[in-house]
């Protein structure tokens, strides 16, 4: 644990994003009900309307209807965090068996490779954008879990080939040539012999989707995709699209304005993004390097 440094940063960032997403609305600097403010009087005499740069009153500034950067960013952090854990948990729960039933089965390992075929054709963000702009999922009511079922499941041959992949060399290690020689049966072969060295696989692999999905919803903010939004109706025949979340990529609504005249908004989005991506990488990579090297030891 001393020598693994991935491990023990990978640890310390994820504890403090699970910190901010727990406790961070109740530090005492934070604004739980992000008060909009229309107009600050500056300290030479002049009004100024938002959005208002970093200063003493805001660190990390204000947006365009002067809500603080830093409460928004703190007060979004469990959202965030629910929709990537969630994509990922959901991918994983339909991958795993999938991957498991490929591995033994030539009929579902065709359907596996059909699957991610299909879905690996094109960039992820492109599926993305594709089915979610659908009327239906544009305009339902249960639109965020709809989106986040989307995103979890175009991966999905994906992670089930990697399962796959994995299966097959654990299949070729000398320790199962034995086992099947002294005729273990399926299941005794599969949990003392599979599982154990499949679940360390599986974890690493785990955590570091949770940072490539948070990349893809950065990603997807940047292009005005997001996964909560409501629709209002404006007149007879006209809705509005209204994105009233606090999740970090909503920071990136306007960005290809904001980076010019407000450059604090989004950079402070994507510093959070980059932290986040950064910590779960570095808790996969260390995880890995734990496991290797308690495998080394088991051999």
């Amino acid at each position: 644990m001393k020598k693994n440094k991935s491990l023990i940063i990978g640890i310390s960032l994820v504890s403090i994003i699970l910190f901010i997403a727990i406790a961070g609305p109740y530090l005492p600097f934070v604004d739980q009900e992000l008060k909009t403010e229309g107009v600050r009087k500056m300290d030479n005499g002049s009004l100024k309307v938002p959005a208002f740069s970093p200063s003493s009153l805001n660190l990390l500034g204000t947006d365009s209807e002067g809500r603080d950067i830093l409460s928004r960013l703190i007060m979004g952090t469990k959202e965030v965090l629910y929709s990537v854990i969630g994509i990922t948990l959901i991918r994983y729960l339909i991958a795993v068996p999938f991957g498991l039933f490929a591995s033994f089965y030539q009929s579902t390992s065709r359907l596996l490779d059909f699957y991610n075929k299909i879905f690996s054709f094109v960039p992820i963000i492109f599926m993305v954008v594709l089915i979610v702009n659908l009327p239906y999922i544009m305009y339902s009511p249960h639109r965020t879990i709809l989106v986040i079922v989307i995103i979890a499941l175009l991966e999905v041959g994906r992670v089930g080939q990697l399962i796959q992949n994995t299966i097959y060399t654990i299949s070729k290690k000398p320790f199962i040539e034995a086992a099947t020689s002294i005729g273990t049966n399926n299941r005794g072969m599969f949990t003392r012999h599979f599982f154990p060295f499949l679940l360390p696989d599986l974890i690493v692999n785990l955590v570091l989707d949770i940072g490539r999905n948070m990349f893809l919803l950065g990603q997807l903010g940047i292009i005005n995709v997001f996964l909560v939004h409501r629709i209002e109706i404006v007149g007879e025949l006209t809705a509005e699209v209204i994105n009233d979340s606090n999740a970090w990529p909503l920071l990136f609504k306007d960005v290809t304005f904001d980076i010019f005249s407000k450059p604090w908004i989004p950079i402070a989005a994507c510093v959070a993004i980059t932290l986040a991506i950064l910590a779960f990488n570095q808790l996969g990579k260390g995880l890995r390097q734990l496991f290797e090297r308690n495998e080394v030891r088991y051999f």
